[in-house]
Order: structure tokens, then C-alpha cells, then sequence
């Protein structure tokens, strides 16, 4: 009989060796490292789907009880989600092993909605040309004016500035249009980072135009710019609270329209780096949602049964990323399993090699390929995670 390896035993017992560093109840180590098995072997979230992949000493249990055990670590009011994953994350981050020179980190917020049954306000930190999960906070339905209040977003701003007070890091927070809140820029600064934020062509700038001799009212697509390549305007007054910033439009060479983007740091790298919001949290909330772990299934769980899913979620996408960019890292180590992460395309006479398959989903095809296998395939459980 070949031997197995990476069977759900071996899986869950190094789960819960990483998971007796944090705070936790006896009670919900015995189940948590299970349910993140189930989660990852599942690709869900739904009790009865994370219920239905756990075997071994599960076996001997009936199925719908092994559901409503699952149910109610959920639903567990002494299980803290967010007190869970800040240690979590925080955790991560002194493990963070930085492969670029500077030290320039990219954090991007958005909300994500999941149908009309949950908000989440999610901030990421982009790891290559996607994300992981730094700091969440959800809301119940999609009306909630809490999850969208100015003082909300502050707030979680705020706390993630906290994770990286003392790792000498340089945070670049990027987010799309919807929030060009002076406010939110405003507190940014005062925190001492860089913001590269969207703004709508409509708000208002104060120019100061030379042949008029003073400063005019303007909509921001009523400046002049260039259609092949990015225009600057310096330390320009915005909206009537006359807010300096340096204002950039981009090229129309990729765009319907030009970006406009508000930045106080380096003008020159603003589009650069507010490129790096689409994959830095799109593709995460796509790999929570239909290209991972189907979290719009869930409909009628109560708040603190979403959160703590979601929580558990979370940890699940970071471990996956992890493990995908341990596979693109260490090469030597997975000679013997080739997954197509990249293609070579011709553009222009040259040969670019281009990624086809996120860290992310290298990760799970990993994973599903290690888990069970008659060959070893190297998991490693010490979420240490390399930049890429």
C-alpha cells in the first residue's frame, strides 16, 4: 500500500501548531484547524460544504453534527474575529521577507459586496501584481451607513498605519474615485504616508492663470492635458478648501479617459503606482468570491458568524498566497511539479514573459495536488511570506 502524504491529519496538526501562538480557547483549537482544512479543500465557506471533505476522526461523527459543530464555532461569541486576525497579520508582517530594494508598500481600500447581504470595508497589501488582506471590517447589508462614514474609514486607515508603525516601511495607500474625500486625504498626510487617489473630473481646482493674473474656479477635466503622455500640476488648490496637492493625468494610450489622480508624493510615479490597485485588491475579492471560495453562497448567517467566516477566509487566501509564492520562490524545491504560472508572449520583436496564473491559484492547485499524494510535496506552515 503506498503511504499518503500531507493526509488531513498531518495538515491540521501543523495548522494547529501555527495556530497555538495566538489567543485562543482549547476549545476552538480543537476545531479551527480543521475548518481551515475544509475551507481550502472546499473552496467555500458553507458549513455543510467545509463538513462534507472532513474525514478521518470525522468519520466516525454524523455528518449533520459535524455541520452544526461548525455552526456553532461560527456563531461563538467568545471567538474575537478581528482581535483573531490582527494577530494574525501582525504575525505575517514581522515575517515579511522584502525582495525589493526600497521600502515603498502599497495598501489599497475598498469595499466589496457580497450581493446585497454583506459590505465589507477591506484594506490590502499588494504582494507582486495581487493582494493579501491586512485589516476588514463588515457590515450587514449594503445600506449601512456606518460602513461608508468618513469616520469608518479613518479609523481603519488609522489601524493599519498602527501594523506598520515600527517595520520602516513606507505606505502608499491607493483607492479609486469614490474616495476623493479631502478628509480622508487629509488624514493620510497627517499620518505621514502617500496617497495616490482617483478623482472625479467634476471637483473643483484653483488654478492660478497667469493671463487672468489671479486664480480661477475650475472642474479638474477643464485643465488642459496632454492625450500621449501624463501631465503634472503642482501644488494646485482643491475643492473650496483650497487643499494643495499635486494633480496627474495619465496618458489615453490604455484609458477611455485620462485617470486623474491627486497625490502628495512623487508625481512622476502616481500612475505607476495606482496601477497596482486592480490586482492589489480586485483580484482578492475575486479569489474570496467566484474564482475562489464562493463567499456570495452565504446569505442568512448572522453578523458574527460573516465575520468570523470571513476572517477564516482571509487566513485561508493569505496561506494560499504564501504558498504560491514559496513555489515561484524556491523552484529547486517543486522541480518535479510543474504548474504553468507564465507564459512567453512576442510583442514588438521582444519575448515577455508574462504571468497566467496568480499566486493565489498556485497556491490552491498546489494545495489539492499535495493533499493526499502518494509523492511528497513540500507545504510549508510557517507563513512566512516573500515578496514577488
Amino acid at each position: 500500500m503506498s503511504k499518503l502524504y500531507n493526509t488531513q491529519n498531518q495538515i491540521t496538526t501543523n495548522f494547529e501548531l501555527f495556530l497555538k501562538k495566538f489567543h485562543l480557547r482549547k476549545t476552538q483549537l480543537n476545531i479551527l484547524p480543521a475548518i481551515l482544512f475544509g475551507i481550502i479543500q472546499s473552496e467555500s465557506v458553507s458549513a455543510p460544504d467545509i463538513a462534507k471533505v472532513l474525514k478521518e476522526e470525522f468519520s466516525l461523527v454524523q455528518y449533520d453534527s459535524v455541520v452544526k459543530r461548525i455552526r456553532r464555532f461560527f456563531n461563538n461569541t467568545l471567538f474575537d474575529p478581528y482581535l483573531f486576525y490582527k494577530d494574525f497579520i501582525s504575525y505575517i508582517l514581522d515575517n515579511y521577507k522584502k525582495k525589493h530594494q526600497d521600502k515603498r508598500v502599497h495598501i489599497i481600500f475598498d469595499h466589496m459586496f457580497s450581493h446585497e447581504n454583506y459590505t465589507v470595508f477591506m484594506l490590502s497589501m499588494r504582494i507582486g501584481k495581487q493582494g493579501i488582506p491586512i485589516w476588514f471590517q463588515c457590515f450587514k447589508g449594503i445600506s449601512d451607513n456606518e460602513a461608508f462614514e468618513i469616520g469608518t474609514l479613518k479609523n481603519a486607515i488609522t489601524q493599519v498605519s498602527h501594523l506598520f508603525q515600527k517595520r520602516n516601511l513606507e505606505l502608499i495607500f491607493l483607492a479609486d474615485r469614490w474616495f476623493n474625500s479631502i478628509d480622508l486625504l487629509k488624514h493620510i498626510d497627517s499620518l505621514g504616508h502617500t496617497y495616490c487617489v482617483r478623482l472625479k473630473k467634476n471637483m473643483h481646482v484653483y488654478p492660478f492663470v497667469k493671463k487672468e493674473g489671479h486664480v480661477i474656479q475650475k472642474d479638474i477635466g477643464e485643465l488642459s492635458y496632454f492625450k500621449y503622455k501624463s501631465t503634472t500640476y503642482r501644488d494646485i488648490p482643491l475643492t473650496d478648501e483650497r487643499y494643495l496637492t499635486n494633480i496627474v493625468f495619465s496618458d489615453w494610450s490604455e484609458v477611455e479617459e485620462p485617470w486623474i489622480i491627486a497625490t502628495n508624493g512623487d508625481p512622476s510615479r502616481a500612475i505607476k503606482d495606482y496601477i497596482y490597485r486592480f490586482g492589489g485588491i480586485e483580484s482578492l475579492f475575486k479569489n474570496q468570491k467566484s474564482n475562489g471560495f464562493r463567499l456570495e453562497n452565504i446569505s442568512n448567517a448572522n453578523l458574527q458568524a460573516f465575520t468570523t467566516m470571513y476572517s477564516l477566509l482571509c487566513v485561508c487566501v493569505t496561506f494560499l498566497t504564501i504558498l504560491g509564492a514559496e513555489y515561484s520562490k524556491n523552484t529547486v524545491c517543486y522541480k518535479n511539479e510543474k504548474i504553468i504560472t507564465h507564459k512567453t508572449y512576442i510583442i514588438n520583436g521582444k519575448r515577455i514573459k508574462k504571468r497566467i496564473m496568480s499566486l493565489f491559484n498556485t497556491g490552491l492547485t498546489l494545495f489539492h495536488r499535495a493533499f493526499n499524494s502518494i509523492k511528497y510535496i513540500r507545504i510549508p506552515f510557517k507563513f512566512i511570506l516573500y515578496d514577488i
